[in-house]
């Protein structure tokens, strides 16, 4: 799942996370649109930008990780301490984009979530 109103940022985490071998679910541009996709079956790891359309992400992310979907946290609006003292398990990738540390956060991720199933 891709969560970013930014619509050049969205389409680049998408083809990234395309290239590297995960299907995409979204990207959706506010908290609303992703809520209603949530409960997809299969739905593993989550790219959530913090600030979305309609406001903050933090209530889906919460629900998200109640899932047990990985978070990837990829905002230049919030410290990674802030996020990590809330979701102590989720991984931080700031904005500008890195290509490397995003793809190493959702291979762990999705290696992680695969192992618990």
């Amino acid at each position: 799942m891709i969560c970013e109103d930014e619509a050049i940022v969205a389409l680049d985490l998408k083809m990234l996370v395309e290239e590297v071998g995960y299907d995409v679910l979204g990207p959706f541009p506010s908290v609303a649109s992703a809520n209603r996709s949530c409960d997809e079956p299969g739905l593993r790891v989550a790219i959530l930008d913090v600030r979305l359309r309609d406001g903050e992400v933090f209530p889906l992310a919460d629900k998200l990780r109640d899932r047990g979907v990985g978070l990837i946290f990829h905002s230049g609006h919030a410290l990674s301490g802030e996020i990590s003292d809330r979701f102590p398990d989720a991984q931080f990738c700031p904005k500008p984009l890195s290509t490397s540390r995003l793809t190493e956060s959702l291979h762990s991720l999705a290696r992680r979530e695969v192992e618990t199933d």
